[in-house]
């Protein structure tokens, strides 16, 4: 719900500068006088000024719509944390099915799937995990039992696991 506020407010505040831009020959001159407007509106410092006051609204408002979808591209914070500074480790496909909450799920078309892995970090004896990820198409078929993928392991909690995609 504040996530609406606030995209509505940047919106309103992306268009004001332009309305005030438009129209402040006839509100300028009044605030500051007439001999300073002329100054001003006829000097690349006061191009730089209106410049800068409609711009800024719209660097934040594309920033304010942009980063949700950051995470969607480049995963979850957690998971660019463990691909960070997780230890790589090898993971064997046990199984490949629908998501842990059922059904068939895709994201931006690419299949929302649960991989259940054997791993082996070399640090401890190898275990599983089962995890939901999105798998993109071009490379489901690889995909099977016994297939051997790279993985990234959480520190500080080795049930924790991404798919190394580099």
């Amino acid at each position: 719900m504040a996530r609406k506020w606030v995209s509505f407010i940047l919106v309103y505040v992306s268009v004001f500068p332009i309305i005030a831009a438009a129209t402040s020959e006839k509100w300028a001159p009044s605030i500051i006088g007439k001999a300073r407007y002329d100054a001003l509106a006829h000097s690349p410092f006061g191009t730089a000024i209106m410049v800068v006051c409609i711009a800024l609204p719209f660097v934040a408002s594309i920033a304010h719509f942009i980063k949700p979808m950051m995470s969607f591209f480049g995963g979850s914070p957690s998971a660019r944390r463990i691909r960070k500074y997780g230890r790589p480790a090898k993971g064997t496909v046990l199984a490949i099915g629908e998501n842990s909450g059922g059904g068939v799920v895709t994201v931006n078309d690419q299949p929302y799937l649960n991989l259940h892995l054997r791993v082996e970090d070399g640090f401890r004896e190898p275990y599983d995990v089962s995890f939901d990820t999105i798998i993109p198409r071009s490379v489901l078929p690889q995909f099977q039992p016994g297939t051997v993928i790279p993985l990234k392991v959480d520190p500080d909690d080795p049930h924790k696991v991404v798919i190394d995609w580099d």
